[in-house]
């Protein structure tokens, strides 16, 4: 069957492409933070950052994301691809973990707080027939209820009301989220892979500024899982390194 790409060039409202512009920046902002307390210096974050997000957008921009036959789907390859490369740079190098592991739990946990507008977005862009139901909290997305609870973790962690245990399970539970909703979005994108919601495909995430969503702020989610359960499943942080 064949999916339906009547809305693949169907704008969205502003409001959405301001919404999630706005948590791309958030994203940034709160890894960036996270990077300049742990006393790493951030001109080579803001620089690569920067660089990435610009080369996307254009790259989205001119449709480039949007030829939706080739496999491996071009926005696999050309947008998620590499930032698979940088996170397992950053998590298997010598230089990657010694900058990794002097990175806070708490301030990676809070992070997540940036999947609420996220999926705020996604329920609103599948009202304008852009993702499908199944991609949000309406169908067989909770990944919001990671947003939700990532500051409470957080704060808990940092004051020492939340255990090393504690903090490796809601991790745990909050990357398995995560992977279903990539899951989901994977499966219901209009290319040679599709399995499903032929009748309204994901057609938000090929287009600025919602490409954003695949290429930078999932993979820094995932990052900030990965980076915490590393450390916590080796030897737990030193309590004054929570904050």
């Amino acid at each position: 069957m064949p999916p339906d790409l009547s809305y693949l060039t169907t704008p969205a409202a502003p409001w959405l492409s301001i919404l999630f512009i706005g948590t791309t920046v958030l994203t940034a902002a709160l890894l960036v933070r996270a990077v300049q307390r742990a006393g790493i210096g951030t001109t080579p974050w803001l620089l690569g950052i920067g660089l990435w997000l610009t080369l996307q957008a254009i790259v989205a921009r001119t449709g480039f994301y949007q030829q939706l036959q080739a496999l491996p789907p071009r926005i696999v390859l050309f947008g998620i691809g590499p930032t698979v490369l940088v996170i397992l740079y950053l998590l298997l190098s010598r230089r990657g973990r010694e900058l990794t592991s002097r990175l806070s739990p708490a301030s990676l946990t809070g992070l997540s707080v940036v999947r609420v507008p996220v999926e705020i977005g996604l329920y609103a862009l599948a009202g304008q027939y852009l993702v499908p139901e199944l991609m949000t909290f309406a169908g067989r997305n909770f990944d919001i209820l990671a947003g939700l609870t990532a500051p409470l973790v957080a704060y808990a962690y940092a004051r020492g009301r939340l255990g090393r245990r504690g903090m490796v399970a809601w991790h745990l539970a909050a990357l398995a989220l995560l992977l279903n909703i990539v899951v989901l979005a994977l499966l219901a994108a209009p290319t040679p892979l599709q399995q499903l919601a032929f009748e309204q495909p994901n057609v938000a995430v090929v287009r600025f500024p919602f490409v954003w969503l695949p290429v930078f702020i999932v993979p820094v989610v995932a990052f900030t899982h990965l980076v915490v359960l590393r450390r916590l499943l080796t030897h737990p942080y030193p309590r004054g390194l929570t904050t």
